[in-house]
């Protein structure tokens, strides 16, 4: 065993608690380490503390917040599917690009969300490749990449069934 003094055990102990909580927040997915990229920003799509009230999806799903929980029109969704849905869209982060020239700007999903303390709607339009997302924000004129992965718990399947 090492013989140190009461001192440099407690700096052991100490830096020991200290690597431990890096590797905790280096592992953790919200971790700010991993929202740092190399070429780019991660950046909230709807605002790092904004509020969904509504959220619309090619005019034909309408979901509502209802106290804490929410509320699809029609009801093609509930329960825990559009909890984790809707916190999904709430926690949203991406990569700020510039105008992706790979898209078909024909084939984009129009999201419609209301957020609390703003008049206006943010209106999104989305695009799938097959390796990423865009979402443009129109009323900020930016565009956010991410991963194709997340596409489905933007938009689970039963949004998309009759």
């Amino acid at each position: 065993m090492f013989k140190l003094s009461r001192t440099g055990w407690n700096n052991v102990i100490i830096f020991s608690v200290m690597l431990f909580i890096l590797m905790i927040n280096i592992t953790n997915p919200d971790s700010q380490f991993r929202k740092m990229k190399s070429n780019g920003e991660e950046v909230y799509l709807l605002g790092e503390h904004a509020a969904i009230l509504t959220l619309s999806i090619n005019k034909e799903l309408l979901i509502e917040r209802i106290g804490r929980t929410w509320r699809a029109t029609p009801a093609k969704l509930q329960g825990q599917g559009l909890e984790q849905m809707m916190l999904s869209w709430q926690q949203l982060t991406g990569e700020n690009v510039s105008e992706p020239t790979s898209i078909d700007k024909q084939m984009a999903l129009l999201v419609t969300v209301d957020l609390a303390g703003r008049d206006d709607s943010t209106i999104i339009r989305v695009y799938a490749t097959e390796e990423q997302l865009f979402l443009f924000n129109q009323q900020e004129g930016t565009w956010l990449a991410v991963p194709v992965m997340m596409f489905t718990q933007l938009f689970p399947n039963e949004v998309f069934e009759n």
